[in-house]
């Protein structure tokens, strides 16, 4: 075996198990499917990754992470404030079509793990974010262009917004008989709706 052949069944399975846990979540993908799908078998994917669970959570951080930091990112611009609100917006849809796990695993940790969950949070600095979302609102407030809301409220709106559509989306495409590129297609157009509508909510 040469050295990057081991490095390529590992990723082989981090690939495979994303697309599956995509395509049949999480409760719908078994080790044997993720090992037939990349290509390697079940004792590879336990001696990387150990267990299912395991192997989920890592890439769920990996996505986490992602998410996090482009959310940080844009709220800590310099952006003018409507762009900047669309773009924490766009955020959402543009990466949970690849990562539609993440609303669900968020729910099953909070339930399950919360001090897990706060401790990937409190990693990302959240007091800054908030800090500075709420500096950008009183800017807004005391030029009149958005009227006074509450920086908590605002954050759960689109939070709320954002994340049910992915997390409806399983439930969705059976009820409804569409496939998930369908429904991504739908969700992808109603990401303007969700712009607009916080939009409209802030005017004075």
């Amino acid at each position: 075996m040469t050295k990057s052949q081991p490095s390529g069944v590992k990723d082989r399975i981090l690939k495979a198990a994303k697309e599956l846990f995509i395509s049949k979540g999480f409760a719908g993908t078994s080790i044997r499917d993720i090992a037939s799908a990349s290509d390697s078998n079940v004792a590879h994917v336990k001696y990387y990754f150990q267990s299912k669970a395991n192997l989920f959570e890592i890439i769920f951080d990996e996505a986490f992470d992602i998410l996090i930091n482009r959310v940080s990112a844009t709220i800590t611009s310099d952006l003018p404030f409507e762009e900047m609100i669309e773009r924490w917006i766009t955020t959402y849809f543009e990466l949970l079509p690849h990562y539609p796990q993440i609303p669900m695993f968020v729910l099953s940790e909070i339930n399950h793990s919360p001090d897990a969950l706060v401790d990937k949070i409190a990693r990302k600095n959240p007091e800054k974010i908030f800090n500075r979302l709420s500096e950008r609102m009183e800017e807004e407030i005391k030029k009149g262009t958005i009227r006074p809301v509450p920086v908590f409220d605002l954050g759960l709106n689109i939070l709320s917004l954002c994340m049910f559509p992915f997390m409806f989306s399983g439930f969705a495409t059976r009820t409804v008989g569409i496939s998930r590129s369908e429904y991504n297609a739908l969700v992808a157009n109603h990401k303007q709706h969700v712009v607009d509508f916080v939009l409209r909510a802030l005017k004075p």
